[in-house]
């Protein structure tokens, strides 16, 4: 199961309410409109579209009013590239020649295109339905897929669960993922209702559909959840550790079909994980997430929810100032797996540090690599960059230079450079970036070779180990490892945006989150602080809707689709 996808999706976006149900049936031959992302890029200077070998060849050339396709020009070539030229009209050219094809009148807001042939690839995927451009800064364009329902759910489906799953786990994730297509349009101010990455559903196309997931989608066709008598969105995630969770406690609001109950059908063991932080670390990730607070003395769990959740975190610093933690924060400010875990206080042991320098190398036993390119937005201090990158089980990956890159002039900056002396890749901490060329490709390379990265890195003049791959000749590590040797943080905020937060060159202890509270209490009195916390939890996700791995359990066991969804959500019909 794709369950990194997917603990980051859909609901973890809203920070603060719901989306609010559907009031009236949508039909299912309802055209999405949706913004493509791909290897980071949400903009292509000059994209290209290639009709799927064995399929119909060529293309209509028009415009579009809401989702209604009208034609200009018929083109016979099976390659396209789409570009803006200097009179600011749209020229389509065939890809081989260069030769200019179809030019738009000077100053048109949006250029459509249509395939002849079902699939078409784009970006290295292939993809339904129709392309819609429209101009975006320096000469770029936005890429806007307008796709069939029934074929979004298909583009869907294989990349939020593995499409050998059982039949009824499949059918149960189509209605959860149809659901919440058309009932969350959070796009609408780009000019599109859906992105397709985790910020909504993660939608790459036809490339890992199967016979077996298509036949999920058509077997569902048409079909949502509906709570008395409305339709609603079908939120999902990965794993519970044994209990979902109340909406009210996650993102506030009440709703009625999202209700909290003890799952028996997850396996118990599922998603295991464990995090430590250290005082200084408590207080970064506080600090990061806009809360004010001095050394850390203490970190428990304040209150939890009927069904033994986490529900509140107190920290609480050496002067008896504390700092409160609700709802989604309770999960998002440590960036924690889930809401299902215990906090232990650890002391510290004489004689030994309680942090090491990091010491983290990729296995070189490991049989299986999943890899493929980063599809993730990515902020520095909030604002958007695009380092071309890759996952690989379920990380993100990045270039030391792409990253040094990025962080240059904020608080984190650092150089890099190659220490021939001593063999090895060196990190200048606090040294402004020097740029070699090659920095941000925004392309992805098919991967033709693909190890364990062996290069000596040294910060400064410490040696460390991190995280990385050798892919076709470059080096890629582990975007989380880089934060920890290097002091900047890594997080992903409640879109599902990896956030990178550059230390900072200057402190403001007035900033405070809305989201939790920060009270001082004169009575308490100083305490000393414990070597570190840690934080012993199950379960993947937000805990809100379906849980995939019960949904996969239910299914082994014999239970239909409908049992599941029934199951997962409170009081809901399956309504077609």
């Amino acid at each position: 199961m794709k369950r990194f996808f997917s603990a980051l999706l859909c609901a973890a976006a809203l920070t603060g309410t719901l989306a609010v149900p559907m009031t009236g049936a949508v039909s299912t031959d309802t055209t999405l409109r949706v913004g493509l992302t791909v290897s980071g890029a949400s903009s292509f200077a000059t994209p290209m579209l290639e009709n799927v070998s064995g399929e119909p060849t060529g293309y209509t050339v028009g415009t579009v009013s809401g989702t209604t396709f009208k034609s200009a020009a018929t083109l016979t070539a099976s390659q396209l590239t789409i570009r803006l030229n200097d009179k600011n009209a749209f020229e389509v050219c065939d890809t081989a020649s260069g030769k200019v094809l179809f030019t738009s009148a000077a100053g048109l807001e949006q250029l459509a295109i249509r395939p002849n042939s079902r699939l078409t690839w784009f970006k290295g995927y292939k993809w339904y339905g129709d392309f819609v451009y429209r101009r975006a800064s320096n000469g770029n364009l936005t890429v806007i897929n307008y796709v069939n329902v029934e074929d979004y759910v298909k583009g869907v489906l294989p990349y939020e669960i593995d499409p050998d799953w059982p039949a009824d786990a499949q059918k149960a994730q189509a209605v959860c993922t149809r659901s919440f297509a058309l009932g969350t349009h959070k796009h609408t101010d780009s000019g599109y209702d859906l992105c397709n990455t985790t910020n909504c559903q993660v939608y790459l196309g036809a490339g890992n559909a199967t016979s077996e997931s298509d036949a999920a989608v058509n077997a569902t066709a048409g079909e949502t959840l509906t709570y008395e008598g409305k339709e609603v969105i079908g939120y999902f995630f990965s794993s519970d550790g044994g209990a979902t969770e109340d909406a009210a406690n996650v993102w506030g609001g009440e709703y009625g079909y999202l209700k909290g109950k003890a799952d028996p059908y997850e396996a118990k063991n599922k998603d295991k994980w464990s995090v430590t932080l250290t005082p200084a670390e408590v207080k970064t990730k506080l600090t990061n997430a806009g809360y004010s607070i001095g050394t850390v003395a203490k970190v428990e769990v304040t209150k939890r929810t009927a069904t033994n959740n986490v529900a509140e975190v107190t920290v609480t610093d050496t002067a008896g100032k504390t700092v409160v933690l609700t709802r989604s924060n309770v999960r998002t400010v440590f960036g924690l797996k889930s809401i299902n875990y215990s906090i232990t206080a650890n002391a510290a042991v004489a004689g030994t540090q309680t942090k090491t320098a990091v010491q983290k190398t990729a296995s070189a036993t490991k049989t299986s690599v999943k890899i493929s390119p980063s599809i993730h937005t990515v902020t520095v201090d909030g604002k958007v960059v695009k380092p071309q990158g890759y996952n690989i089980n379920d990380n993100n990956y990045y270039k030391l230079r792409d990253v040094a890159w990025i962080l240059n002039g904020t608080g984190s900056e650092f150089n890099v450079t190659w220490d021939g002396a001593n063999n090895r890749i060196l990190l200048s901490p606090n040294a402004p970036y020097v740029k070699v060329g090659g920095e941000m490709s925004d392309t992805v390379a098919a991967v033709k070779k693909l190890s364990p990265s062996t290069a000596a890195i040294a910060v400064g003049s410490k040696t460390v180990q991190l995280t990385g791959y050798n892919i076709n000749y470059n080096n890629y590590y582990k975007l989380r490892d880089i934060g920890e040797a290097l002091g900047f943080a890594v997080d992903w905020d409640p879109e599902g945006v990896v956030v990178i937060r550059s230390a900072e060159k200057t402190t403001d202890d007035s900033k405070d989150n809305n989201a939790g509270s920060s009270t001082e209490n004169s009575d308490k009195q100083p305490s000393a602080a414990a070597a570190s916390w840690t934080f012993n939890g199950a379960g993947w996700g937000h805990s809100v809707g379906m849980s995939q791995w019960g949904a996969y359990a239910m299914a082994e066991q014999g239970f239909s689709y409908e049992d599941i969804l029934k199951f997962y959500f409170t009081g809901i019909e399956v309504s077609k």
